[in-house]
């Protein structure tokens, strides 16, 4: 083979890598995003004032 041959499978090798290792990395990062996310708790008290608040809302018209 040519040096011209080589260099060009070498170059298309180095470029099919490089494309395949953004990805993986990009696969992570999309994976660490998801695990990562925070999910809306809720925080339920049992006092006096919600117990008015909720007979605030069930008298509400409907």
């Amino acid at each position: 083979m040519t040096y011209r041959i080589k260099s060009l499978i070498y170059l298309s090798c180095f470029i099919i890598v490089a494309i395949l290792y953004y990805d993986m990395e990009q696969e992570e990062a999309f994976q660490d995003k998801i695990s990562t996310e925070q999910m809306a708790g809720n925080e339920f008290e049992d006092d006096q004032k919600s117990g008015k608040l909720q007979d605030e809302v069930s008298n509400l018209p409907q």
